[in-house]
Formats: structure tokens, sequence, C-alpha cells
């Protein structure tokens, strides 16, 4: 580990964190086109290869292979983030950009960088001991996991869309039988119950009616004609 280099152990846990994040999608795009989830699988598969090839140390060719590959992606996500992908049963429908997509394409956009950069310093930069080998392998992979978890995470909960979402208030429904009218005053809390009318108070017998005052005065102040 010690002839890797720094650049080779990011690159290949990126390449780990955005097969995470292609294996968390699948299941999704299984459902809406299972071609779509095969390619997310086997994209997962080959980055998953290729991380672990990087570790022992990359030939040119293996690094050539990362960059053609996960450039391809990011060019396919695109596409399908504007114009939409031109077959499927979604086709030239443009899909939303969530958190799972701009993680997984800036994990992407890491190893074509890093992939161009290794071909400009043909020999990795070691480490002078296992030691310092093992504790950037650890910080690069709490950092890669930090970022991944969030993606699969929210991969899991939401599932897989295409253009504006349709809220439920926005579909038009009826109300059934059992449902009660919400123009309809019932009782209950925030409601009013159908109570009669109240009676007029009529003056008891021998009791001479008197007009009600017109406003209040304060204490203590005498009442006066207007």
């Amino acid at each position: 580990m010690t002839d890797v280099g720094a650049g080779r152990i990011v690159a290949a846990f990126a390449s780990l964190g955005a097969a995470a994040t292609h294996v968390a999608v699948a299941p999704s795009h299984f459902t809406s086109w299972p071609l779509s989830g095969v390619f997310f699988l086997a994209t997962a598969a080959f980055q998953t290869g290729w991380a672990l090839a990087v570790l022992r140390g990359a030939s040119p060719r293996t690094m050539k292979a990362g960059l053609l590959v996960n450039a391809g992606s990011i060019l396919l996500w695109a596409l399908s983030r504007t114009a939409g992908f031109p077959v499927g049963p979604h086709a030239n429908t443009p899909e939303q950009v969530d958190r799972v997509d701009l993680t997984t394409v800036a994990f992407e956009a890491m190893i074509c960088l890093l992939a161009l950069w290794s071909f400009r310093a043909r020999h990795a930069r070691g480490f002078r001991s296992s030691f310092s080998a093992a504790a950037m392998i650890g910080v690069v992979g709490a950092g890669v996991t930090g970022f991944t978890m969030p993606a699969v995470e929210l991969a899991g909960s939401h599932g897989h869309s295409h253009g504006p979402e349709v809220t439920d208030e926005s579909v038009p429904h009826s109300h059934g039988s059992d449902e009660e009218d919400p123009a309809v005053p019932h009782g209950g809390e925030g409601g009013t119950t159908n109570s009669p009318p109240p009676a007029a108070n009529t003056p008891e017998p021998g009791q001479s009616s008197q007009p009600a005052p017109s406003h209040s005065h304060a204490p203590g102040t005498a009442p006066h004609d207007d």
C-alpha cells in the first residue's frame, strides 16, 4: 500500500461510493424499466472491481477504462436530466435532479480528474510507511462514507420520478357517502352545532319594557342624554 499513492486511494473510494449509490437506486429503476436496472447494477459492479484493481496498483489501461466508463455515465446522466433518455417507457422525459444524482456525479467526476492526473504523473507518490497509508485510507474512507450514506438512505426512501411531481391535493377526488361535507356545519372541535335560534327576551307580566342603552359608560360616570 505504500506505493499506491493518495490519488489512487481517493479515486478507489470514490468509485466505491458511486457503486453504492448505483446499487441503492437500482430497485426503483427495475420497477420503471428493467433494462435500466441492469445497467445500474452493471455499472456498480464495474466501479467496485475497478476500485479493488486501483488499490492493488492499477495500470494505465485500468485508469483509462475507469475514465471512459465514468465519463460516459456522467454524459448519460446529463442527457437524462436535460432532454430525457431517447429510449424506454419514459423516452424524452427529463428526470428530476436530487441529492443521490449529485453525489454520484461528484464521485464520478473525481474519478475522471484523478485518472487524468495519473496519466500526467506516471508514477504515484507513495507513503513513507504503512501507517501513513492506513491513516490515509481511514480518512478517505470515512469521508466518502459520510457523503454516501445519506444518499443511499434517500435513494431507499424515495422512488424514481420523472417530470414535475403531482401532489395529492392537486388531483380531484370525490367524497364518499361516509365522509362529511366540509361545507355543512357539524359539531365537535372547530365546528358549530345546529342549535335553534335563541328565543326573544319577552318581559314578564308587570315589568315595563325599556330600550337597551346604545352604549356603555365608564364606571363612576353619570349617564347623560346624547
